[in-house]
């Protein structure tokens, strides 16, 4: 339906006819107008999320085709954070300085939480991050991460270990990224006992470290369940160097980066327990919205994955959002709706999603553990694990 300025009724006159037909033309204009969405992503860095807006992008695309959002295409623009702070500042300076661009979705990045929350917060354009990896992304008031995050997904990680597995002695490694460290220790402070005392140890290396090493130490210590937070690149090494020793009694434990069919191939030994927390609905799903999403990533030659799941997850959020709101599309209108919509279960999400007016966001804090099992990933429980809420996120 157009919607027309009121000045334009009634119409009793050739000329009152004519205005009415140019407002009706403007109504119309306006409603072909495109909604311009941003992103800012490690794209082509050494550590890259490229898949997560290209999901976004790929939905966006299928919107489009339906009819975009009440008429109107939205069209996308994803850009590189690039190598250093200061073109990660580049591109957000770029989107942000554009009214037309009423939000960011999709993006993932190492640099971006960290060098441009406050760009973000000072233009008022909201986030919805398809995957945050930077302690900075959780505590921003105007990004809001579709995913769990390495933190979370520690949490959940060694409660799954000891509360699942009825492990007593959990040994952590964790992968010492740029700026991570923090959002990591902190993670294990919010740890609350059985959880805490259950880690026989816990170390921090760097991504150039002698992960042959770190193993051998774990198997020395006889650790029921070994924790890892690499992404998938390091997960790939871990498990080479794992499966060189031996791979023990012991239960592996890995993030949600893990969920993949690269890391499933890479398993060799058919006794491996190894596990992933994955971070959104499992892929094995035979959901209508699973099958959709598969469909569209398979026909992108994107691959499935959480990352591709996120960027995906946050395209829809924005398309529900703006479909609701009535009148303009606008940063402060699209804000104002993300802020006000009341927690909505999504078919992806292990929990209802809510932003609501908190200064801090971690809408997604639920893991579902899978195991691999003859070179596939199964479902490894029917219970979502959840960390508890950050202390800023509550709406």
């Amino acid at each position: 339906m157009l919607s027309l300025n009121p000045g334009c009724f009634p119409w009793r006159s050739v000329a009152g006819a004519v205005l009415a037909a140019a407002c009706a033309t403007t109504a119309l204009a306006q409603s072909e107008r495109t909604i311009r969405v941003g992103a800012v992503s490690a794209l082509t860095a050494q550590i890259g999320f490229p898949e997560s807006s290209r999901a976004a992008a790929r939905y966006f695309d299928a919107v489009n085709a339906a009819g975009g959002v009440n008429g109107r295409r939205i069209e996308y623009v994803s850009l590189d954070e690039g190598p250093n702070p200061q073109t990660a500042a580049s591109a957000a300076r770029k989107l942000a300085a554009d009214p037309e661009v009423v939000a960011l979705v999709g993006g993932s990045g190492l640099l971006d939480c960290a060098v441009n929350a406050a760009t973000y917060a000072a233009a008022g354009l909201m986030s919805l991050q398809g995957a945050s990896v930077a302690p900075e992304c959780f505590a921003a008031s105007h990004i809001v991460p579709m995913n769990n995050g390495p933190y979370l997904g520690l949490e959940n990680a060694v409660a799954f270990a000891v509360e699942h597995l009825k492990h007593r002695q959990v040994c952590l490694t964790v992968l010492d990224l740029p700026g991570m460290a923090t959002g990591y220790r902190r993670s294990l402070d919010r740890l609350k006992a059985p959880l805490k005392s259950a880690l026989a140890d816990v170390s921090f290396i760097r991504l150039d470290a002698d992960f042959a090493a770190a193993i051998r130490a774990h198997l020395a210590r006889g650790c029921g369940a070994v924790v890892f937070t690499g992404h998938e690149p390091t997960v790939l090494r871990w498990l080479d160097e794992a499966q060189k020793q031996g791979m023990g009694n012991i239960d592996w434990i890995f993030l949600t980066t893990a969920y993949t069919d690269r890391v499933a191939n890479a398993i060799r030994s058919p006794q491996a327990r190894v596990h992933a927390m994955a971070e959104f609905e499992p892929w094995q799903s035979a959901s209508l919205a699973m099958l959709d999403w598969k469909r569209v990533m398979r026909e992108s030659g994107l691959p499935l994955s959480a990352l591709s799941q996120g960027g995906y997850v946050s395209a829809q959020v924005f398309v529900r959002v703006a479909r609701q709101i009535q009148g303009p599309i606008t940063r402060a209108t699209f804000a104002q709706a993300l802020r006000d919509l009341p927690a909505t279960d999504l078919s992806f999400l292990g929990m209802p999603f809510q932003v609501g007016q908190a200064q801090a966001h971690a809408p997604n804090r639920s893991s579902l553990p899978v195991t691999w099992r003859n070179g596939l990933w199964k479902i490894a429980s029917p219970v979502w694990i959840q960390a508890p809420p950050l202390t800023s996120d509550k709406p």
